[in-house]
């Protein structure tokens, strides 16, 4: 019997709103007041996101920065991420439980799997990496190869996420680059039909809860609509200026 997960369809947000959203719904799970959720979103304005642990003062972010796009600070890890012509995604639940993966490289493989599966479906040749080892050298997630990353032939990376845990609760979101010709509704028809084949789930559109709205608006208030947040993050809380 397939498990029951939600389906949020939350378009384009700003880039406050779509990291507050995603931390409201990972806070909830692991309160236990809410089922597993995958929700699918895109960016507006377009923007940079970084890693919870990235300085944003490096080079190669502080150019994309002066070039007018905004930054936001991801409660996740990883590299600075361009959300522009992409499609985001994220998924939360509790491990090995209601058909989530067991574990963080499973849930990285199998999301990715949907992601490559929903491409070739439109007639692309995409891969997952193959790489054993992390390649990080470059403050941008593009440049940067790491096991299961989404690849086009003949295009390079075009895929990858970040992870955060609390306790056995994961929260998992990442982008695709839209390959040339294809809209945000096709390939989230596609990602939607290949994780229920991928995972064996059963996703259930629904809206973000009062609480999780009410959650997500405090968090843009206090946390990721604040300067500090975004361009100290964690050196806040080590006394840094």
């Amino acid at each position: 019997m397939a498990r029951k997960w939600r389906l949020l369809l939350s378009g384009a947000c700003s880039p406050a709103a779509n990291m507050a959203i995603d931390e409201a719904i990972f806070k909830q799970i692991v309160a236990d007041k809410v089922a597993p959720t995958l929700r699918l979103f895109a960016w507006n304005p377009p923007a940079v996101s970084i890693g919870y642990f990235q300085d944003a003062a490096s080079p190669e972010i502080q150019d994309y920065l002066t070039k007018g796009y905004p930054l936001i600070r991801r409660p996740t890890g990883g590299l600075a991420v361009l959300h522009q012509d992409d499609m985001s995604y994220s998924m939360a639940g509790v491990l090995a439980k209601d058909g989530f993966p067991a574990s963080g490289q499973e849930a990285y493989r199998k999301a990715h799997e949907s992601i490559r599966k929903a491409l070739v479906s439109l007639g692309f040749q995409a891969n997952l990496s193959r790489q054993e080892k992390p390649s990080v050298n470059k403050a941008f997630c593009s440049a940067n190869w790491l096991p299961y990353d989404v690849i086009l032939e003949q295009k390079g990376k075009i895929g990858g996420s970040a992870q955060r845990k609390s306790g056995r609760v994961l929260l998992q979101h990442g982008s695709v680059s839209l390959p040339q010709g294809v809209g945000q509704d096709d390939l989230t028809d596609k990602i939607v039909q290949n994780f229920r084949q991928v995972l064996g789930i059963e996703l259930e559109r629904q809206q973000l809860t009062d609480e999780e709205i009410l959650l997500s608006e405090k968090l843009v208030k206090d946390k990721y609509g604040k300067w500090k947040w975004n361009h100290k993050g964690r050196f806040l809380f080590l006394g840094r200026q």
